[in-house]
């Protein structure tokens, strides 16, 4: 009978990592990198838009105001 690993027998119970059914070696680092940049320029791309879109609400509120305050004194 062998003897537990060392970092095994002094860890806490639930702390160590299920076993997977596939090591995580196996996927390809530059997969995973690639994967990485394409999700971050997606994140940020979503962010940049909705943004955009605040800010064009924001502005077409102001223009509004201006219009209504603009229209509210009308000359007769």
């Amino acid at each position: 009978m062998t003897s537990p690993d060392r970092d095994e027998a002094n860890a806490p119970e639930g702390a160590l990592p299920p076993p997977s059914s596939k090591p995580e070696a196996s996927e390809n680092p530059i997969l995973g990198w690639a994967k990485a940049v394409v999700f971050g320029i997606s994140d940020t791309a979503k962010d940049m838009l909705e943004e955009g879109r605040r800010g064009a609400r924001e502005g077409m509120e102001d223009g509004w105001d201006r219009f209504d305050a603009k229209t509210k004194r009308r000359r007769k």
